[in-house]
């Protein structure tokens, strides 16, 4: 009689050098998934320094780390960029002076009832189609269900959420996010957009966000890539929030999905300690234009429960994108935006370049302009209205 086969679950490395040697691309993204850490005592051996926070932040959000993101962090800095990112932090468990919330940006009021899709602009809709990521960031706007069993987004869910695409033949873009689509199987994943571009032919663009893409680059594989072209999918929107996470593998990776056809999008949070630096931002975005990754969005830290101490002031902001514009390539340089309470939407952070003011002689309004290096022009003629006299026959 044959027998059952046993699988051991891949061992969490625990030492320093046994972690360095480990080499990504020596096994599958599944059992590197499996590899991941789940606690920050887990790392005590690997890093220096490493905050033993109380175990009271686990309650509201759960940690977990690939093998490959923990290779990224610096060994003895504990303000390492990446380490900031993904480590709990006392700072976690302290009280802002401000309110906090679960769902910050209003997303549960917009999604339609026993689906998962949030329906808060006209014609495109967000389809949450996971509850689970590769790593867990630690500013998460959506803590309320990433790595919440009661947060999973269910098969009835999603079959739902299609039914609902389908039959709205207003919708055009769906964007696939969660939690993360890639954390997938890709024969799931191949039956989820294959659905999509049956039942719905409306949808002109099909995208998927992912920041898998950056936490396990080995996650693209060409079965992926097969998966992806079959069905159209035209962006994935991968998420960077500094240079140190460009790595060659990283460039290697991006470049399959290129070569399947597909657009490739960066979003970026502006956090505190980790980026909030126009210097890194200027490197972050001309590597990532390099590799032929447009930058989309930099967002401000959104006001979720844990997080508050990533929020970068908005006249902040507003000095990080003067010292982009004009100071880097035009194309390299992402919109600003802040995403509004409540389901406001995401609204542009945009310093003044053009004002119009009134002329000192209330005769009329003259426009006065400011370039990227301070220089300053008046255009009076833009201020007027230049009505054109009409043809008669």
């Amino acid at each position: 009689m044959l027998q059952a086969v046993e699988f051991a679950t891949p061992k969490v490395f625990m030492r320093y050098d046994e972690l360095q040697a480990y080499d990504p691309e020596s096994e599958s993204w599944q059992k590197q998934f499996a590899r991941r850490y789940t606690h920050h005592a887990q790392l005590n051996g690997v890093l220096n320094h490493v905050e033993d926070v109380n175990e009271t932040v686990y309650n509201k959000f759960a940690i977990a780390v690939t093998p490959y993101m923990a290779k990224l962090m610096d060994r003895d800095d504990p303000n390492c960029p990446i380490r900031m990112q993904y480590l709990p932090s006392f700072h976690e468990e302290t009280k802002p002076g401000f309110a906090t919330m679960l769902d910050q940006l209003g997303e549960e009021g917009d999604t339609i009832p026993g689906t998962s899709i949030v329906h808060r602009y006209p014609r495109r809709v967000l389809f949450l189609v996971s509850n689970t990521c590769a790593t867990l960031c630690r500013f998460c706007t959506r803590k309320r269900m990433v790595s919440q069993p009661s947060g999973s987004v269910h098969k009835d869910e999603i079959e739902a959420s299609i039914d609902y695409i389908a039959n709205n033949k207003n919708i055009e873009d769906v964007l696939l996010s969660g939690g993360d689509p890639l954390t997938f199987t890709d024969e799931r994943l191949d039956e989820i957009l294959g659905m999509i571009r049956t039942r719905a032919p409306h949808v002109r663009f099909l995208r998927i966000g992912s920041r898998m893409v950056v936490q396990l680059p080995t996650r693209v594989t060409p079965e992926l890539c097969a998966v992806l072209e079959r069905h159209r999918v035209q962006m994935v929107n991968i998420h960077i929030n500094h240079p140190k996470e460009i790595t060659p593998l990283l460039r290697k990776r991006v470049k399959m999905l290129q070569k399947a056809g597909i657009m490739m999008g960066l979003q970026t949070v502006c956090l505190k300690g980790v980026n909030d630096s126009v210097e890194v931002m200027r490197e972050l975005f001309m590597q990532t234009v390099e590799m032929g990754v447009r930058p989309y969005y930099v967002y401000s830290t959104d006001m979720v429960e844990g997080a508050h101490h990533f929020i970068v002031p908005h006249r902040r902001m507003l000095e990080l994108y003067e010292g982009l514009r004009g100071w880097i390539s035009g194309p390299a340089v992402p919109t600003f935006i802040v995403d509004g309470l409540g389901g406001l939407g995401k609204l542009p952070i945009i310093p003044s370049y053009v004002r119009e003011e009134a002329l000192p002689d209330g005769s009329g309004t003259t426009v006065k302009c400011r370039n990227y290096a301070g220089k300053t022009v008046e255009m009076p003629g833009l201020g007027q209205d230049f009505s054109l006299p009409s043809v008669s026959n």
